[in-house]
């Protein structure tokens, strides 16, 4: 490749690591050095706080920063395994002080929050000093943060390109270097889908591994978790570690600190496809097949996995998706805030609302469905241990293909193909992850791999992550040597369209 060819496709990514404190180390990196007395909490969060300037420009990955009280914060004396390092909390869960806003125009008057939500204080329990609030779609409602209000979030590996969603704020900021580790919210892949968007490996945990609002919150069925994305596997496993001992829970199969890679032979179900889309893109297909390869070669017995994913499972959460969102469109001022406006909501959130009045009738059986998936779901895994699939069909697409002028009926249609895997084990509450095992060369873009287990298996998932990424370590973005080559006109190139 031409030195040329590099610099074109250099200057349309966004990374802003520099020498400075944080460098290119991951979250327990930085986190080290700080407890190592090698760098203090402020050089750490003025660090940031210097990468967040110079790119919030380009990706516009916060909704609201809180600069001055992180500074403020570092200088005291925090403790915990995180202490000091900066991070963002997605703006669907509260941080006092700050706004609570959903990525909603619809709360616009909404006042700043009292009180911070359970998950916000683990974070701050663990040490964590929060930078601010990262974007999402409206109400996490799509993949894709390109708002009917002020610019949309890019992905930094391709700026013409989504970073994927509902987390799109948080994996924007960990790919683009200003933050090691950033909070996210999964309600159907909303961390695992950015986190394949933007070369990171995100966890889904168990349901009700972590405090979530929605846990006491009365829907019929509990479909979002929290957790993280980072650019390393040793960073979910600190995390989940120092997390569960903040709040156990006893009715799921303890974590405990992962600190070694899964050393036994495993059984593997291959899922290449999706009957939702039974054509996920070349890059996409031999990152799956290069992983079952790569699987073998470490002793791990890997078979076709049944496909328990079918249309009509599609459409039940598509259903369960559009009722939630019809609910919040008629009850916002009594679930969300007083200050709701239901007039300022986007024609997506409006078009799910209306999907779900129109089929009211058809929700009970739906909602059903949906929870007698558990067993179908333990079925599906048979004798396997972990089932690998893709994250999504394709690499991040364009900011126009789910962008804010597509029609309802366009946009439901294409992000129910493209992200057809990863809905499953929101539904029936299992962990799943995403690890950042294959590169589209056309597009310079990652491809998540995706793992899922049975319900409570996040130490066997997190195992083998290890195992993995030390097999075969994850490209990063500071990677010159990434084979790209100049920018296509991509919406058409997309498989899914």
């Amino acid at each position: 490749m031409t030195d040329s060819v590099v610099a074109e496709n250099e200057a349309d990514r966004c990374w802003v690591g520099d020498d400075d404190a944080l460098g290119e180390l991951d979250a327990v990196g930085v986190a080290d050095r700080i407890l190592a007395g090698e760098i203090t909490a402020t050089e750490a969060v003025d660090a940031a706080i210097s990468r967040a300037e110079r790119a919030e420009p380009t990706i516009a990955a916060f909704a609201e920063t809180d600069f001055e009280r992180a500074r403020a914060r570092a200088c005291t004396a925090v403790e915990g395994r995180f202490a000091g390092l900066p991070m963002a909390i997605k703006d669907q869960t509260a941080v006092q002080g700050l706004t609570l806003g959903f990525g909603s125009q619809a709360l616009s008057g909404r006042m700043p929050s009292t009180e911070s939500s359970p998950i916000t204080k683990i974070f701050e329990s663990i040490g964590t000093t929060t930078l601010g609030t990262s974007t999402l779609p409206e109400f996490g409602l799509t993949s894709s943060s390109d708002f009917h209000h002020g610019s949309p979030t890019r992905n930094p590996w391709n700026l013409d390109h989504i970073a994927g969603g509902s987390s799109s704020g948080a994996a924007a900021l960990v790919a683009s270097g200003v933050l090691p580790m950033a909070h996210g919210g999964d309600g159907g892949g909303s961390i695992r889908i950015p986190a394949a968007a933007c070369g990171l490996v995100g966890l889904k945990p168990s349901r009700r591994r972590f405090p979530h609002e929605n846990d006491e919150a009365p829907m019929p069925v509990k479909i979002s978790a929290y957790g993280v994305l980072s650019r390393s596997v040793r960073d979910q496993c600190v995390f989940a570690a120092e997390a569960e001992k903040q709040y156990p829970q006893h009715h799921l199969p303890p974590i405990g600190l992962v600190d070694r890679p899964n050393d036994r032979p495993l059984r593997i179900g291959i899922l290449a496809t999706s009957p939702i889309n039974r054509s996920p893109s070349t890059s996409v297909t031999d990152a799956v097949d290069r992983t079952a390869t790569l699987l073998e070669s470490l002793g791990h017995q890997v078979d076709v996995a049944d496909d328990v994913l079918t249309q009509g499972f599609a459409d039940d959460f598509i259903l369960y998706w559009a009722f939630l969102a019809g609910a919040l469109a008629v009850g916002g001022k009594r679930i969300v805030d007083p200050s709701f406006d239901a007039s300022r909501l986007t024609s997506f959130t409006r078009g799910l609302a209306n999907h779900a009045k129109v089929n009211l009738h058809r929700v009970p059986g739906a909602v059903r469905r949906l929870r007698a998936l558990q067993g179908t779901y333990d079925s599906h895994m048979g004798t396997a241990d972990i089932v690998v699939s893709p994250t999504v069909s394709d690499p991040a697409p364009t900011l126009e293909y789910l962008g804010r002028h597509i029609s309802y009926e366009d946009h439901i249609d294409r992000l129910a193909r493209w992200a057809a895997y990863t809905p499953l084990q929101n539904a029936v509450g299992a962990p799943a992850v995403t690890l950042p095992l294959g590169h589209d060369p056309d597009l310079g873009l990652p491809v998540g791999v995706h793992f899922a287990a049975r319900v409570g298996q996040e130490r066997l998932l997190l195992e083998l992550a290890l195992q993995v990424e030390q097999a075969q370590p994850f490209r990063q973005i500071t990677d010159r040597a990434a084979p790209l080559t100049v920018r296509l006109a991509r919406v058409g190139s997309l498989t899914t369209t």
